[in-house]
């Protein structure tokens, strides 16, 4: 091969190749090895090269294009795209060259010829066609129908939706133009945003028109137009995507028919009528609606948020909210309740309706007409209502409670006087222990005295909306409520430690305080524990300016993760103690709450249970 084309081709991004055929023999340019990742000392010039790197598929390809070249004479050429492997393990595109330099008669001689590596471009094809069959796919089979249209108006290509959308065919489609089946009344303004497209005054254009179907019947569609141009920004076709809107459009016609009846009738009834356009960013309120909040018309202006900033500030977030989801479309109507501002400072409640009866070219809300019913004297019965319910609730709260204290307290005090004559009859009680017996008699008579006392208190208050309460100190009632229960702290030799402090002065129910304590006391002695002396600790708390107690025991505890949820229900017993009615924790949980107050409770098995009451504001 001559120097120059040595030159020539080493500078390119080929390399060539001298093949002396009948010799057997080959000569591969650096360049050429290069190709295949490999440096000019690592591969030899050998014509069996190629059967070791090509891949074996493209391996007969090859020899069968040679074979041709050589049959025709050189006539048909040598040129064809094969694979080979690269020294990297991976596979590279390669186009082969090649042209018969001598000849012997029909023989070939010397052949010549270059090897280009074209992977990038072979993986460009691959990609490009993945992509137009990608396209081909979405246009064929979009749920809105789509179409190629000539500057002339024929279509070129359609879909199947479009096809289903106007029932033609698509043979039958594919000889019409868009001109024979758009409604007359709408050819024109088509055409004006059409040569605006054409012009390049835009470069797509969106309207509302319709089509006649192939049975006669119209249909509305949502229509969007786009140019595709050449290189050189010459028009070669249209693109068109086209919705059907027709259930829309008859809905806004219906809408708007019945818009007028609904003004009427709301005016009628006293209510007030907006008209809230979107486009305009402009709010009509009615004579009524305005006067409503005790304004004028002419001092109530048309600019949206006028009314909004009249809302009230702990409704204002919701208001905004619904209005702005029912816009999205996630509510079929708008509605929200809402207190508004009057010129004079007080409020009243609005029940605030609206719908959409109008939408724009793209589908958004464009206008939303709704009424303003005031319901002021709807919530302020509810409201009363609800109080009449609270107040009957706690009644009948109250009147439980009085029920249970009397079943429950009275049959302590009862208990004691039966077990201290018990003692003062028995024959083998001394003058001594008779003594000391009367002498705790009076005691629990002085007890008993004011649990009456107190009953009497709840009795007379239960008509009364609130619950009686007075000062009350609560260091004094806890030894009271130990008092009570000397004979069984006694019996047990139960070690009670009272850690409130003597200042400590609630107002609270006496009655109610009375039946808690003694409660959460008698529990802790009940279900003491049997092996080791019985504690009991009883500690003054105070957390966010809320006064409370515990009381902590180290009885025989509770397993939570089982009772738990049943364990201030009524009758409920978990410990197999005979005496349980199942009445205390239930009394004193809805005598707390009946206060404003609340009760929990910490407890493990043999480890002792803690309640801790905290009491409502002082």
């Amino acid at each position: 091969m001559d120097n120059i084309h040595k030159i020539i081709l080493e500078e390119s991004l080929a390399g060539h190749w001298d093949w002396h055929i009948l010799a057997n023999r080959v000569y591969l340019s650096p360049k050429l090895k290069a190709v295949f990742g490999y440096e000019e000392h690592e591969l030899e010039d050998f014509i069996s090269l190629w059967d070791t790197i090509i891949q074996p598929e493209d391996k007969s390809r090859l020899e069968v294009h040679l074979a041709e070249c050589f049959k025709s004479g050189g006539k048909i050429p040598f040129n064809i795209d094969v694979r080979y492997r690269h020294k990297s393990g991976s596979t590279i595109w390669v186009n082969t060259t090649g042209r018969v330099i001598e000849w012997k008669g029909k023989k070939p001689v010397r052949m010549v010829g270059c090897h280009i590596d074209i992977t990038q471009r072979k993986l460009d094809e691959q990609q490009a066609e993945i992509a137009n069959e990608t396209l081909k796919s979405a246009f064929q089979y979009s749920p809105i129908g789509m179409v190629l249209v000539s500057l002339e108006g024929r279509f070129m290509k359609v879909n199947n939706s479009i096809c289903e959308l106007l029932g033609y065919t698509e043979e039958e489609l594919l000889s019409k133009t868009f001109q024979e089946i758009t409604h007359p009344e709408d050819l024109q303004a088509d055409l004006e945003l059409l040569d605006k497209l054409l012009a390049g005054e835009v470069t797509t254009y969106k309207m509302e028109k319709r089509y006649f179907t192939k049975s006669g019947s119209i249909l509305w569609i949502f229509l969007n137009v786009s140019m595709v141009v050449d290189q050189a920004r010459k028009p070669l076709y249209f693109v068109s995507q086209i919705k059907d809107i027709t259930d829309r459009k008859i809905a806004e016609d219906a809408l708007r028919e019945s818009e007028r009846r609904w003004i009427f009738a709301s005016e009628g009834t006293g209510g007030g009528i907006w008209d809230w356009d979107l486009r305009t960013n402009s709010v009509f309120h009615s004579d009524q609606c305005i006067r409503m909040i005790g304004f004028e018309p002419h001092e109530f202006d048309t600019v949206p948020g006028v009314w909004t900033k009249r809302v009230h500030p702990s409704d204002r977030e919701k208001y905004v909210n619904d209005v702005q989801g029912y816009l999205r479309g996630e509510t079929a109507m708008y509605e929200n309740q809402h207190r508004v501002q009057c010129k004079d400072g007080s409020y009243k409640w609005i029940l605030d309706r609206g719908k959409v009866i109008e939408y724009a070219a793209d589908g958004s809300p464009a206008r939303v007409i709704g009424t303003h019913t005031d319901i002021t004297e709807q919530k302020q019965q509810e409201e009363q209502l609800r109080r009449t319910l609270n107040t009957v609730s706690g009644q009948n709260n109250r009147l439980l409670n009085f029920a249970y204290i009397v079943s429950h307290n009275l049959r302590t005090h009862s208990s004691n006087f039966k077990m201290i004559m018990d003692v003062i009859n028995d024959p083998h009680t001394n003058e001594r222990e008779k003594a000391e017996m009367s002498a705790h008699l009076l005691n629990v008579s002085e007890l008993l005295n004011d649990t009456i006392n107190n009953l009497n208190e709840v009795v007379s208050i239960q008509t009364n909306i609130d619950i009686q309460t007075s000062e009350i100190n609560l260091r004094d009632y806890f030894e009271k409520a130990i008092g009570l229960l000397q004979n069984d702290i006694k019996r047990w030799n139960v070690d009670i430690q009272n850690n409130i402090p003597a200042h400590v002065n609630l107002v609270y129910s006496p009655a109610y305080m009375e039946s808690i304590i003694f409660n959460l006391i008698s529990n802790a002695i009940k279900y003491r524990s049997l092996t080791q002396r019985p504690i009991i600790i009883v500690d003054y708390i105070e957390a966010d300016g809320k006064p409370g107690f515990s009381v902590a025991d180290n009885g025989i505890g509770i397993n939570l993760e089982k009772y738990g949820d049943q364990l201030f229900g009524m009758y409920k017993t978990f410990n197999g103690n005979s005496d349980a009615k199942g009445m205390g924790l239930f009394i004193t949980k809805n005598q707390v709450e009946a206060c404003g107050g609340n009760i929990t409770v910490s407890s493990q098995p043999s480890q002792g249970t803690k309640f801790t009451v905290r009491l409502s504001s002082t």
